[in-house]
């Protein structure tokens, strides 16, 4: 499951980094504030994943770990 859930929170975040991109793109290109305030918002939720990715990826380390522990002794 974790495998799963790891993978969904990748894809999330490649398809925020395409939308950061093209908001960049519009910004760029003379674009509003709205697009401004978009790409903001964007940063916003690629820095929530990427912190559920650390989190998850520390609790798979846990569970490996006392597997190995369990293991040994």
């Amino acid at each position: 499951m974790a495998d799963d859930d790891l993978h969904d929170l990748m894809s999330a975040r490649a398809a925020l980094d395409k939308k950061r991109l093209s908001w960049a793109q519009t910004i760029a290109a003379g674009g509003d504030d709205g697009a401004i305030k978009a790409i903001i918002e964007v940063q916003q939720a690629i820095e929530v994943i990427n912190i559920a990715i650390e989190e998850l990826e520390e609790a798979e380390l846990e569970e490996d770990l006392e597997e190995v522990e369990d293991e040994d002794g």
